[in-house]
């Protein structure tokens, strides 16, 4: 539960501290259906940061999104598909990352698909971890801006 707290504050830390922008955002936290603490903002512009942590060891840091597609996901909830490239682990190894968030809104329960791969671009192929499903004790939360 310590890990989840600590996520949760570097979510809340970087919503505060990076400044908004024209575009879309999704920001939240949570534990995801394989038990990693998630943490993420995430802007169209490419700016923002995830951080996922597993109980078994691995804490792996994005600081940078390669693309950023906002829709809508069936039932007309908002749907943001993501990139990113710059992804590096704990012990320094770097990894890729394609994901896609829907905000359900509250408390239906907000989906996130997280696919780690070891090249870029993330495919089946290539995955070395897959953590989809609703995100339990904590939301997402999809944005427009301006």
């Amino acid at each position: 539960m310590l890990r989840l707290g600590v996520v949760a504050a570097l979510a809340a830390i970087l919503v505060l501290a990076l400044p908004l922008t024209a575009g879309a955002q999704v920001s939240g936290e949570g534990q995801t259906q394989r038990s990693a603490a998630l943490g993420i903002v995430a802007r169209k512009d490419g700016s923002g940061q995830l951080q996922y942590v597993v109980p078994a060891g691995i804490n792996i840091h994005c600081t940078r999104f390669s693309s950023y597609e906002n829709t809508t996901a069936n039932g007309g909830y908002p749907r943001v598909a993501i990139t990113a490239r710059k992804c590096f682990a704990a012990t320094g190894k770097q990894r890729y990352l394609r994901a896609v968030f829907i905000d359900r809104g509250e408390p239906a329960g907000d989906i996130a698909r997280l696919r780690w791969g070891s090249a870029w671009p993330v495919t089946s192929a290539n995955t070395v971890r897959l953590d989809r499903g609703v995100i339990t004790a904590g939301t997402l939360q999809i944005f427009k801006i301006g």
